[in-house]
């Protein structure tokens, strides 16, 4: 288990949720040399000694990753769901006046042109809208065909690829993305009074052991 929550603390790390204080730097990477005398931050850090002494919170990107959270699954309201207007058309397969139904791509398609019909999203920084606007972009990856080796590279990753490659992403935000989709499946099956339960009494912790140590791939 121990294994685990050092993926975890790395995976926050290395999405600059986290931040290691001797040094700045948010790369684990860095905060792990063993040329950085005195440092107290890192993976191989006792996990006893990871706390408010040696790490800090980045507000800026949490409450960017708390957004997100609040807002990515709005257009599965079908009522909600946005038409495609003349001056966007063709807008990834959707074309004039047609309804935007697969819920991913109608939260992008508001976000970069709408942005301030989401007022959570519309007054964090554009660095932070960036991030977002890259976690709800298509990539067609499917993290358990990773996990259980059932698919090629060429059908994980190229979509994917093809993503970074167009767009502004920085290396933290494909870590961001990975801490969305974490907390997307922690709240797959919420409850109004017990809160969400699907990592503690529905997921496998082995599975969820393999879904952590990929991460890093």
């Amino acid at each position: 288990m121990e294994q685990e929550w050092r993926g975890l603390l790395q995976l926050l790390l290395d999405a600059q949720m986290l931040e290691c204080k001797d040094f700045g730097e948010t790369s684990t990477e860095l905060a792990s040399e063993s040329s950085l005398s005195g440092a107290s931050c890192s993976t191989t850090t006792p996990l006893t000694r990871v706390d408010s002494s040696t790490v800090s919170v980045n507000v800026e990107r949490t409450v960017a990753m708390l957004a997100l959270t609040a807002i990515h699954d709005v257009f599965k309201a079908e009522a909600l769901l946005p038409r495609v207007r003349p001056e966007h058309s063709p807008f990834q397969g959707f074309v004039t006046d047609e309804v935007i139904n697969d819920h991913d791509i109608a939260m992008y398609y508001v976000l970069d042109f709408f942005p301030d019909a989401l007022p959570s999203f519309a007054g964090l920084s554009p660095r932070m809208q960036r991030s977002i606007l890259f976690t709800q972009s298509k990539m067609s990856f499917n993290h358990g065909w990773l996990v259980q080796g059932e698919a090629p590279p060429s059908a994980l990753f190229s979509k994917f690829k093809e993503v970074i490659s167009a767009g502004d992403a920085e290396p933290a935000d494909i870590a961001f993305y990975f801490v969305h989709w974490l907390t997307d499946l922690a709240g797959a099956v919420p409850s109004p009074l017990d809160g969400s339960e699907k990592l503690v009494l529905s997921f496998p912790q082995q599975v969820l052991g393999s879904f952590i140590r990929s991460f890093k791939v």
